[in-house]
């Protein structure tokens, strides 16, 4: 049901993606709050089986222990930081967004 989100995905392996998401940690970490690092944590988590995840907010704030504002400040900020990429409409869910950690890329 879920293997839509394969397309989206940027990495070959989990290990990848994990590598990918520290890199982005340890570059940003100056300009990341401790719930913008949760945040990306759950997306994170739930891109394992596909590289990718479906997430709605609310799923986030029950993961995260936050409000609704707090999730979307911190989705908005991993998208503008380059951290996450999201798609806004999908062929099978046109509600919800998807998002999914984009590779690391050094800016030297």
């Amino acid at each position: 049901m879920m293997n839509y989100l394969k397309e989206y995905s940027r990495f070959t392996t989990i290990d990848e993606m994990d590598a990918a998401a520290e890199q982005h940690l340890m570059t940003h970490w100056d300009e990341l709050t401790k719930s913008d690092c949760q945040v990306l944590d759950v997306i994170r988590r739930y891109s394992v089986k596909y590289g990718a995840a479906h997430l709605k907010h609310g799923t986030i704030e029950e993961a995260i222990g936050k409000s609704n504002v707090t999730v979307r400040r911190a989705i908005r900020k991993l998208v503008n930081l380059g951290i996450i990429e999201k798609v806004s409409e999908t062929q099978n869910w046109p509600v919800n967004c998807t998002e999914f950690i984009g590779p690391y890329q050094d800016a030297c």
